[in-house]
């Protein structure tokens, strides 16, 4: 008896969960082309930077997913792009503070005819490495930060929050 309810419940179980087991990342993090978010944000900044009677001031925080191939490098994070982070986390989240510790490198991809740097949270580091080689594609779901500063020019980031080499 015990037998048989031990493989009904895992005869159901492997139904409800087999699919990809990213389900629910999947509705939270919008699927949408990099180039076509990174465009997006120029086009918005240099529409900002028009008016010059007054210095302009924006931030964005979203998520998404989309395809990345990894070229095999990685650095440690950069740190203006890290300190972009936090004020974005400050103003849209009231503290940064979930930051501190959480991201110390960042990974290098080739995605459409750009290469693009996008940090990842330490927790992840050791299974992207271990999963992860030069050509290899990802599913990535990221958090996006944008800054667009006082001074001009955009601060773009891909926070990854987790990745998978199995999305079809």
């Amino acid at each position: 008896m015990k037998t048989s309810f031990l493989i009904v419940f895992v005869c159901i179980s492997s139904v409800i969960y087999s699919q990809n087991g990213f389900e629910a990342w999947d509705k939270n993090y919008t699927y949408k082309s990099v180039e076509k978010i990174i465009q997006a944000e120029i086009d918005y900044a240099k529409e900002v930077e028009k008016d010059k009677t007054e210095g302009h001031y924006y931030v964005a925080i979203s998520k998404f997913r989309f395809i990345a191939e990894f070229t095999g490098n990685e650095r440690p994070i950069n740190k203006e792009v890290l300190n972009s982070m936090k004020r974005v986390f400050k103003v849209k989240m009231g503290s940064a503070q979930v930051l501190n510790g959480l991201v110390s490198k960042e990974f290098e991809f080739n995605i459409g005819n750009s290469k693009i740097w996008m940090p990842i949270q330490n927790q992840l580091i050791d299974d992207f490495k271990n999963e992860m080689s030069k050509g290899k594609k990802a599913l990535i779901y990221a958090l996006f930060t944008n800054e667009h500063p006082f001074k001009g020019g955009i601060i773009n980031a891909f926070l990854i929050s987790e990745f998978t080499t199995q999305w079809e």
